[in-house]
This record gives C-alpha cells, sequence and structure tokens, in this order.
C-alpha cells in the first residue's frame, strides 16, 4: 500500500523541485500527486520489499558494463538477434499517469541536467523493489522468468515482441502490475558472420611467429585533441596485438600495412568523403585480394555507424569513441572473420595500457568524455555520447606516471570541461581537480575547453592560486549577438559572457592569455548580430581566435532551421573577423616587447630547421630563438622578447634550467 511515509517522500520531492523548473513541470507534478493521492489504496501487497525476490538480475549500475553490440553490417538488425537486454522501469497503476510521467522524465533532465529517468523512477515509481536502485530491473533474457514478481511473463513477451531493441529506447508495456515505462539500457546480440575469416589473419594474433615478419598498421588521426588523444590510446592496444607503425604515405612502395585505423571528425563539414577518398586506395586493395584490415573510429564512426559498411563494404570494424579502449579485444573478432559495428552507448572503460603517446614532454590527458549541451549546430554529443567523467584518482595517478617518464606539462581535455565531476557520486568540480592535479607536481597544467554557461570563480581563483596551472582561458564566445546565442542553445548574453572576461582580468591580471572560437553565418546572423561579434572582439581582444564559418551538421536542429546564410556573406565575415583577430593578435604579443619569459621547447622552428627553436609562455604564445633543440627540448628556458607578430614572438635565449 502506498503509506503516509511514500506520500509524503513524494510530496518533499516535489517541493524541492518546484522552484527550480517551468511551470508545465510544475503542473505536471502537482497532477501526478493528486493522482498519486487518489490510487493510494490501490496498490498491490506483490510489489513490497518483502514479497520481491533477491536475484541476479538486479545491478547497482545505473548502465551496465558490457561488450557492445555487434551485428552484421550487411544485414538489418531484427529483434530475433537480441538475447539479453538490460532495462529498468517506472511502474505506475494508472494509464492517464504515463504521458503526465513522460513529459516530467524529460523536463527532470532538461532543468538539473541529469538522468531524469533515474530521478523519477527513484522517487514515484510505486515498484519498491526497484525504485532505491533507479528503477533498474536488470538483465532480462528472451523468455527468462526471474523477473515474474517485478516484470512478469507477459512483460518481457510484450517488451521483445515490439520490435528491435536499442539503447535508449522507451516504450510503454502492461502487466497484470500496472503499466510500466521501460528503458533499455543495453542490449547483448547473438551473431553469425557470412564472411570467410581471413587465413593471413585468423589465429595470427598479428604475432611475428616462425620468423615471420611481424604485421603492421597505419594510424591516421584527423580532427581536435581528443582524436589525439583516443589515438594515443589505440595506439597503446595496436602495440599490444604485436603490431608495428609504418608512415602514412599510401603511395609509397613499402607501405602495405595489414591494419589500417582512421580516427576520424565530423565537426566540420566534408568529413565523411575526406574519409572515403582515404580508404579508397586501401579498400581497391582488398577487393584485389590484399588482406588488410581496416578500421574506422572516431567521430565519423558513430555518425555513420552500419551506413559506413553499406557504402565500403570493405570495412572491418566501425569503432566509436567510446569503444576506443576495446580497441584490442575487437580485432580479436575480427581476426575470426566477424565484419562489427560498436556504436551504442556504454560506460568506458578506463585503460588497461598506456597511451603510447606522439611528445615525450607533453600530454593530453583526458578527464570528461561527452557532452549533454546539445548547442543547436553541434554534432558532439551525437557521436561522442553523454557526459562521463573519469575518477580524480585515475586522473592523478596517469599525470603522476607522466611526471615519473620525464614529462613537464599536460593538458586536460574535455569537451565541457567545466561540467567535469557533476555525474560523479560524489559530485566534485573542476577546481577541485585542478587542485588535486596541482599537487603532484609537474611544471605546467592546461585544460580546454570551457564553457561560458558553466565556468566558474573557483577556477578563475585556482588559476591565479595553483603554481602549475598555466594563465590561459579557452573561453570560446561562438557569437556576439544575444538573439544569435539564444537560437545555437549557448545559454548565456554579451553581458554574462564579459562579466566573465572582466572578473578573469581583474583576478588573474592583464597578462592572462584569452582565446576563443567564433562562428559567423550562423543561420539567421543579420549584419548587425555580427557586428555585436566584432563588438565583443574589440572589448576582449582575444590573444589568439578560431574563426569559421557555420557548417551544417547531421542530427543537428540548425542544420534544418531556415535563413540560412549566403556562403558568398559568410565568406566575407570571415575575412572581416580574421582581419580584427590579427590586429588583436599582434596588440597582445607587443606586450611582451622587452621582457623576459618562461618558454617550453617543444621542437625547432618548422620553417628555419637548422637555426632556430620554439616553444611556447605559459599563455600559449609561440617563442622562437636560436638554440640547440638536441641540448633544449623539454627543458623550461628563460627568453627576452625582441620581436612580436600576430601570433609568435622572437627572442634571445638568457638561461635555461
Amino acid at each position: 500500500m502506498l503509506g503516509g511515509a511514500q506520500i509524503h517522500e513524494f510530496t518533499d520531492w516535489t517541493h524541492i523541485r518546484v522552484s527550480k523548473m517551468k511551470s508545465n513541470l510544475v503542473a505536471s507534478l502537482l497532477l501526478v500527486c493528486c493522482l498519486f493521492i487518489a490510487q493510494a489504496f490501490t496498490l498491490r501487497p506483490v510489489l513490497s520489499s518483502a514479497s520481491a525476490p533477491h536475484t541476479r538480475v538486479f545491478s547497482s549500475s545505473p548502465i551496465p558494463k558490457v561488450q557492445p553490440t555487434f551485428f552484421q553490417a550487411s544485414q538489418t538488425v531484427n529483434p530475433d538477434t537480441v538475447k539479453s537486454a538490460f532495462i529498468r522501469h517506472i511502474l505506475l497503476l494508472e494509464e492517464s499517469l504515463v504521458p503526465v510521467v513522460m513529459d516530467m522524465i524529460k523536463d527532470v533532465g532538461r532543468w538539473e541536467g541529469g538522468d531524469g529517468f533515474a530521478e523519477v523512477a527513484s522517487s514515484i515509481s510505486v515498484c519498491e523493489s526497484t525504485k532505491s536502485n533507479h528503477g533498474n530491473i536488470g538483465w532480462i533474457d528472451r523468455g527468462g522468468r526471474e523477473t515474474a514478481k517485478i516484470f512478469p511473463e507477459e512483460g518481457v513477451d510484450d517488451l521483445y515482441g515490439k520490435g528491435l531493441l536499442k539503447p535508449g529506447d522507451v516504450h510503454i508495456v502492461r502487466t497484470t502490475l500496472g503499466h510500466h515505462i521501460v528503458q533499455v539500457l543495453d542490449v547483448q546480440t547473438e551473431v553469425k558472420s557470412l564472411r570467410t575469416p581471413s587465413p593471413k589473419l585468423k589465429g595470427a594474433g598479428f604475432k611475428s611467429k616462425g620468423g615471420r615478419k611481424a604485421a603492421t598498421y597505419l594510424l591516421q588521426t584527423n580532427g581536435c585533441q581528443m582524436n589525439v588523444a583516443d589515438s594515443e590510446r589505440l595506439r597503446s592496444q595496436l602495440h599490444s596485438s604485436g603490431l608495428e607503425e609504418i608512415g602514412a604515405d599510401i603511395d609509397s612502395k613499402p607501405t602495405h600495412p595489414d591494419v589500417v585505423v582512421v580516427n576520424t571528425c565530423s565537426i566540420r563539414d566534408h568529413a565523411e568523403q575526406k574519409l572515403y577518398d582515404f580508404l579508397g586506395p586501401f579498400a581497391k586493395r582488398k577487393r584485389e585480394g590484399s588482406d588488410v584490415t581496416i578500421v574506422v573510429t572516431g567521430c565519423v564512426a558513430q555518425q555513420e555507424g552500419e551506413a559506413l559498411i553499406r557504402r565500403v563494404p570493405e570495412v572491418d570494424l566501425v569503432l566509436g569513441p567510446q569503444y576506443v579502449n576495446k580497441m584490442g579485444e575487437l580485432l580479436e573478432d575480427v581476426k575470426d572473420g566477424y565484419q562489427l559495428v560498436a556504436t551504442d552507448p556504454t560506460l568506458i572503460s578506463e585503460d588497461v595500457a598506456r597511451p603510447v603517446r606522439d611528445d615525450p614532454y607533453r600530454a593530453w590527458v583526458p578527464v570528461i568524455n561527452g557532452c549533454n549541451e546539445h548547442c543547436s549546430y553541434c554534432v558532439v554529443p551525437n557521436t561522442r555520447g553523454v557526459e562521463q567523467s573519469r575518477t580524480m584518482e585515475a586522473i592523478a595517478e596517469e599525470i603522476r606516471s607522466l611526471k615519473s617518464s620525464g614529462y613537464k606539462e599536460v593538458t586536460l581535455l574535455g569537451q565541457n570541461i567545466d561540467a567535469y565531476g557533476r555525474d560523479l557520486k560524489p559530485k566534485r568540480n573542476f577546481a577541485d581537480l585542478l587542485t588535486v592535479a596541482d599537487s603532484v607536481g609537474l611544471e605546467r597544467i592546461r585544460y580546454v575547453t570551457s564553457h561560458p554557461r558553466y565556468f566558474s570563480d573557483r577556477v578563475i581563483d585556482a588559476v591565479r592560486d595553483l603554481k602549475s596551472v598555466c594563465e590561459l582561458f579557452h573561453l570560446p564566445p561562438q557569437s556576439g549577438s544575444d538573439e544569435v546565442l539564444k537560437n545555437m542553445r549557448r545559454g548565456y548574453t554579451y553581458d554574462s559572457y564579459m562579466r566573465i572576461v572582466q572578473r578573469i582580468k581583474e583576478r588573474v591580471g592583464d597578462d592572462a592569455g584569452i582565446t576563443g572560437d567564433i562562428i559567423v553565418g550562423f543561420p539567421g546572423e543579420t549584419e548587425s548580430d555580427f557586428q555585436r561579434t566584432l563588438d565583443l572582439m574589440e572589448e576582449v581582444k582575444y590573444d589568439n581566435l578560431n574563426a569559421f564559418s557555420y557548417s551544417p551538421r547531421p542530427f543537428t536542429d540548425a542544420a534544418l532551421g531556415k535563413n540560412q546564410v549566403d556562403e558568398d556573406v559568410k565568406a566575407d565575415r570571415l575575412q572581416r573577423v580574421q582581419r580584427l583577430a590579427v590586429k588583436h593578435g599582434l596588440e597582445r604579443s607587443e606586450r611582451y616587447l622587452g621582457r623576459t619569459v618562461e618558454v617550453l621547447v617543444e621542437g625547432r622552428n618548422k620553417r628555419n630547421l637548422e637555426q632556430e627553436c620554439m616553444g611556447k609562455t605559459r599563455q600559449g604564445r609561440q617563442v622562437f630563438f636560436a638554440g640547440s633543440i638536441e641540448e633544449l627540448r623539454g627543458k623550461l628556458v628563460m627568453v627576452t622578447i625582441s620581436e612580436a607578430r600576430p601570433w609568435s614572438l622572437r627572442g634571445k635565449l638568457v638561461q635555461k634550467n
């Protein structure tokens, strides 16, 4: 029976959230409350915790840790391939409650930025056996009967009878207990391959055996810092599989890799076509009889999924970003002849091996994967999934390991790094992480990318107070127009953005580096909107600015919007932004003239290889100076600046540490 305590709990939950949510959610909550009180005495005794069995199907994890869903890409997936599904539910007694609660789930998720389903299930589901565990029922097998007192047999049959089950799907199922809102969190499938295993690869393990030369791989990386970090982890697993890396010149005679891996980016347009152009020669070789194994990973892999294999049937493995750490084990399935697509949502596992890094002194360290923001122009939430923060302990351990290996600088990575820790239990925040990272004692710590909507004064204070954290803020405005920002769903205004900039300059000083990103030609952007962007640039005076013309991306609302800006107008506005950015870049560089600054030496000046070293200041400015790269690379040196350019400085070495 729904007693006084449960009603009290529900009304408390309602009261807490009324002040946070808009009127539609308040109305929903009040309606649900009234309906629940009206039906309080109709709850069946079988739902009590005393009568519910404690079986193996219960899980303490809101998302199960399981193998990815594999299927034969040449076939249409059908429900018969699903052998087990991990589900959670909200049990209601009245059918009239279903649409109200469905709206409530969406509202709670939107306004509290969390898992709306879990929140509502924990608060108002009348199934006491699962309520305390976010509504989790656990794994139910096709024809399984272990959940009969929680999710009866007819519910299992009904769920599997609804067709293809995919993670994220929500179904309404009616049983003798009531009306279940069921969400599928994961599925396991059983597939059979129609392909013949490669004689060269099957059982070989990519290992050198019996005098056979070790198999080789080619890794091509496109995109942002997250892609680079992912490739470093992929490289580690490829090496563990016994593969040796070769160069990227596919037209040269020695380059005939056994495995080709392409790590892709879809943030800009034409990414898919670039991928297909790159794959073309390898697909041709495969059709001609080569045993090359082709792997596509990254954001285009997640975006295209099965469609990628339909276009290029020679591809063996499509690997979404959430499966990067499972590359090694998935290659084992490929060797057995399977053609696999692993793109379903899953928990990202911690690395089992150290990344093989591109630089011996500077390292990328991902701290949060995915993004929950759904800006109207951005495809990242669809390609990298929801936010998943790594634990502080894992991050600190990685930084300690880097320090012991001689690294001088790390860059903490996240699509929305200010969201770090809000999905952890207990919740943490990014300022806490900066404090922990600083305690390791590394010389330099950087981070990208901040979101102005969530940017915290605590982060400003951390940059000011922590010794290793560099005085550089990457704070993308995207636009200066409040109307455009609203249509982008960015969640801040020109004035609120400028208040952040002002606090940075007040607390850290004018020497703090501020960089950003600008999109011109967003749908509906007028000339007056664009002028506000120029006004913002004049007020901030960015140290460096990345400017792009808007390009429609799949699965985004902006791509479907009206009032697309003419390409010629976009080009003109982009040029105007770039000219102003160069002017401001020079002004910001000139503040260094005559000063002596700390520089971390990274390599040679690519345009003057024999004579000049190149490094960066703590604020991220490039510095060129004469010196021996063999002696100085990876060291912190002092350089007196004598020449200023828009994006770089030139000076004289005065001290080396």
